[in-house]
């Protein structure tokens, strides 16, 4: 179950931001839209489910659009490749193992260099 920020918690990080989003741009800068008459959401950096908590240093204030950014980018694929290898250290396989055949069943050498080749006779004319 996702444990969300206490209202203690998001009215400190809403002051530490003074209004203005925490997210990081693909360019590296911070976003810094101005989220007085935007509306905005409360992130955990670290996501709960791979063990983040709901302190504030845990916390970041981000546009919906640095949200939707980071939790497509960053969120889901950590969390996803926790469960895989969480998954694996428990022994359990999410694939199913591959099916091996038979292979074909071997036939005699059809030409080799002890047996002459069969030359297959010139046809015969038909008589019309």
């Amino acid at each position: 179950m996702r444990s969300e920020f206490n209202t203690k918690t998001r009215r400190a990080a809403y002051e530490r931001s003074e209004g203005l989003c925490e997210g990081i741009l693909a360019s590296g800068e911070r976003c810094n839209a101005n989220l007085k008459h935007k509306r905005y959401h409360f992130d955990h950096i670290v996501p709960d489910a791979i063990g983040g908590d709901t302190s504030l240093q845990n916390c970041a204030l981000l546009c919906v659009e640095c949200h939707k950014a980071k939790t497509i980018k960053i969120d889901i694929p950590v969390i996803a490749k926790s469960k895989r290898v969480a998954d694996n250290y428990r022994g359990i396989s999410a694939r199913a193992p591959k099916m091996r055949s038979q292979g074909f069943r071997r036939s005699a050498p059809q030409n080799t260099a002890t047996r002459p080749i069969r030359k297959w006779l010139p046809a015969v004319e038909i008589d019309r």
